[in-house]
C-alpha cells in the first residue's frame, strides 16, 4: 500500500497536475492510505488490558476527510489549513488510551501520558458528562482517557478487583432496599387491624 502512494505521488507530480488538485488530493489519499493499512496487533501481554477509543472512529476520520476536502477545492489559497483537521482528529483517536497493567493504569492522551500506581487509586468517579475519573488516595482526580461510563465494566474487570465493582455495589443496595421494602409489608399485614364499632 505505501509503494501505490508513493506511486500516486510520483504521477501527481510528474503529470503537472495543478498545485490546488495536487495539495488537495495527496493528503487526501495519504490518509486513505494509512486507514486502509493493515496493522499488526501484537500479542498482548498477560494482565495487560488496553482500552482505546472504538475502532468506529476511523470513519469518523474518513467522512471528515472528504467533509473538509471539497471546501478546499472551493477555496485551496484560504482553507488550506482545513486539511489539518483529519490529522489531529486521527492522532487523538490513535493515541488516546488507557493501558490497565498489573502495577497501576497508564494514561495516554495525545500530549501526555502518565501513570498511576494501583497504591494510589482509591475508587472512580463517575461525571454526568465525559471520560470517567480515579480518585487518587491524595484526593485528587485523574481523568481516564477513552473511558466513558460504557466502558467501565471492561475497566473493573480489567483492574483485577482492584477497582471496586460500582454496578455489584448499585446491586446490592437495591436487593437490600427491596428486602426492607418486602420485611416491612409482611410487618404491616402481619399487625392486627383495630375493627370499627
Amino acid at each position: 500500500m505505501p509503494v501505490l502512494y508513493l506511486v500516486f505521488l510520483a504521477a501527481a507530480f510528474a503529470l503537472d497536475w495543478p498545485q490546488w488538485l495536487r495539495w488537495g488530493v495527496i493528503p487526501l489519499v495519504g490518509v486513505l492510505t494509512w486507514l486502509l493499512w493493515p496493522r499488526s496487533h501484537r500479542a498482548a501481554e498477560p494482565g495487560v488490558r488496553v482500552i482505546r477509543v472504538p475502532q468506529l472512529a476511523y470513519i469518523g476520520v474518513l467522512v471528515l476527510t472528504f467533509c473538509v476536502f471539497f471546501p478546499f477545492v472551493g477555496w485551496p489559497s484560504l482553507l488550506w489549513p482545513l486539511l489539518l483537521l483529519p490529522i489531529v482528529v486521527l492522532l487523538w483517536v490513535e493515541r488516546t488510551r488507557t493501558t490497565v497493567t498489573p502495577e497501576g493504569l497508564e494514561l495516554r492522551t495525545v500530549f501526555g501520558s502518565r501513570s498511576v500506581e494501583w497504591a494510589r487509586v482509591a475508587g472512580v468517579r463517575l461525571p454526568k458528562r465525559g471520560a470517567v475519573r480515579a480518585r487518587l488516595t491524595d484526593g485528587s482526580e485523574v481523568r481516564l482517557p477513552a473511558v466513558g461510563y460504557d466502558r467501565l465494566r471492561e475497566l473493573i474487570a480489567a483492574s483485577d478487583g482492584r477497582i471496586p465493582d460500582v454496578f455489584a455495589q448499585a446491586e446490592e443496595a437495591i436487593r437490600e432496599q427491596s428486602a426492607a421494602e418486602r420485611a416491612a409489608a409482611a410487618q404491616d399485614e402481619a399487625e392486627p387491624r383495630p375493627t370499627g364499632e
